[in-house]
């Protein structure tokens, strides 16, 4: 009898992402070909993040700095910011997206420079294989014209244009919002000191880069995905120091890429925050830290809401590789401009805004 032909092996399959880090192809492992990853999303108790004891704050430092390391994801139990805000928050949030588009449309994100306000469905697509996210969002950041924000002394003002933020009509939105913007800020400034320790750093460290930070509050509603192929949000990964998605609902949707190319659920848990590492991290860390894929598909026939806050450096902060995370291996990256950065990779996945087709003209991106 003839000896029986070796079949070929598979070619293996790859996830594609898109990304300011640029092409990332993630082989689909299974089998014995898969590494050592995570398969879940690891919880940390902050409920001791501002004890006087240095020892308890490096207790937290350490579990934070494990997860980053590991799944670049976390679960923030005991966060301190209110359920009484959090409910009235998600309250603002439904009555803003239960308005007519007409309403929306009259805080377009194409009427603000710095692309604030309303986004409509499908106008972001950060998979190029899918028609568009199915997702409709309101966003404000950074802006000093906002008196809610406090910007400090001598801040050079003319760096922001005067057409940013937009807000709706109605003044409790504003308000709420802005309260709930506070709350998670303080709680993400206490928080990079956490980060500073788990560096090796001071944990003073970056208090200086905080001033005026590039922050970003984007509340975000996926309603239940018409067809099979659509997304909420494409594969991805953030650009902030690192990001807090507040899962105002029940629905779940969000998945993390781990390094065997599989999807790993991060289901919402009450009264937590999904803590994420974002590419300034990630690349300040030479790549101690892991600015993680991640993606929203929302099949479940119900409505999701959430709102992730982005937590970036102050504008004029240059990025530089840390200290304590310089080998002979890893050397230094070329120091960046966090503002001038963030700003091309917030327009390259805002394709049809003004500000992107008139920098892609220049050849900008």
């Amino acid at each position: 009898m003839a000896p029986s032909a070796t079949l070929p092996e598979p070619e293996p399959e790859y996830i594609v992402v898109h990304g300011g880090k640029g092409t990332i192809r993630r082989a689909i492992l299974h089998g014995a070909n898969q590494k050592p990853t995570f398969s879940t999303i690891p919880q940390v108790d902050f409920s001791q993040m501002s004890s006087s004891s240095l020892k308890e704050r490096k207790a937290i430092a350490e579990q934070v700095g494990s997860a980053f390391r590991n799944s670049g994801f976390l679960y923030a139990v005991n966060h301190g910011i209110s359920r009484d805000l959090q409910d009235r928050l998600t309250r603002v949030i439904q009555e803003f997206f239960a308005l007519d588009e007409e309403e929306k449309m009259k805080i377009h994100v194409n009427k603000s420079e710095t692309v604030k306000g309303y986004e409509a469905l499908l106008e972001t697509k950060l998979d190029d294989k899918t028609r568009g996210d199915y997702k409709e969002a309101f966003a404000k950041g950074d802006d000093p014209y906002d008196e809610e924000q406090n910007a400090p002394p001598g801040l050079d003002m003319s760096r922001y244009p005067k057409n940013g933020n937009q807000w709706p009509a109605s003044p409790e939105f504003r308000k709420v919002f802005y309260e709930y913007n506070a709350a998670v800020q303080a709680f993400s400034k206490k928080l990079l000191r956490i980060v500073a320790l788990a560096l090796d750093l001071d944990e003073g460290f970056f208090d200086h880069m905080s001033d005026f930070p590039m922050a970003s509050l984007r509340a975000v509603h996926y309603p239940p995905q018409e067809t099979s192929a659509d997304v909420g949000i494409g594969a991805h990964a953030d650009f902030s120091w690192f990001t807090l998605v507040n899962q105002l609902t029940d629905t779940p949707g969000l998945e993390v890429l781990n390094h065997n190319g599989h999807w790993v659920a991060a289901p919402p848990i009450p009264n937590t925050l999904v803590v994420n590492v974002g590419d300034f991290l990630e690349m300040a860390s030479n790549g101690v830290f892991v600015s993680t894929i991640h993606r929203v598909i929302n099949k479940t026939g119900k409505e999701r809401l959430s709102i992730p806050y982005f937590f970036s450096p102050s504008a004029d902060v240059m990025i530089e590789t840390f200290p304590t995370c310089i080998t002979e291996e890893k050397k230094a990256m070329v120091p960046i401009r966090a503002g001038d950065w963030q700003r091309e990779r917030l327009l390259r996945a805002r394709y049809k805004h003004p500000s992107t087709i008139a920098a892609r003209a220049r050849g900008e991106i």
